[in-house]
């Protein structure tokens, strides 16, 4: 699993380490989206140093960077929820949607925030997350 923007850590404790973070808001998502889909995750350094997290669209499996793993937890959330909609809907950037904003600037969504807008995503799309705003 590969992708030009990132290029990944090879497996070992700290790898896995900073996956199993990834992992663990990928499954805090799955508690509130029970038919949430298995998505793969793959950790790395941005080649690009402006790249957080990448999404192959509708193909369930995001990458991560480094770099926000060093972030706050919000931050992390922010970012891997992001990538699970792209991941899961195939959806692109919506800049009228704080969770599917191309960039992350200023405000972060806490974690009652950021499941709202992905539950939005999930359920009924585009059109009803920008609504939601």
């Amino acid at each position: 699993m590969k992708v030009a923007q990132i290029k990944n850590f090879k497996m070992n404790d700290i790898t896995y380490k900073k996956r199993r973070q990834v992992i663990d808001l990928i499954y805090e998502a799955k508690k509130e989206i029970k038919d949430l889909p298995r998505i793969e995750v793959r950790i790395g350094e941005a080649r690009n140093h402006n790249v957080l997290g990448v999404a192959k669209l509708s193909k369930n499996q995001i990458w991560i960077t480094d770099r926000v793993l060093n972030m706050s937890e919000d931050a992390l959330r922010n970012v891997v929820f992001h990538e699970i909609v792209h991941a899961v809907t195939g959806f692109g950037h919506d800049e009228k949607c704080p969770l599917m904003k191309s960039t992350m600037d200023g405000y972060l969504l806490n974690k009652k925030e950021c499941m709202m807008y992905l539950k939005s995503y999930i359920k009924y799309g585009v059109t009803k997350c920008a609504m939601a705003s």
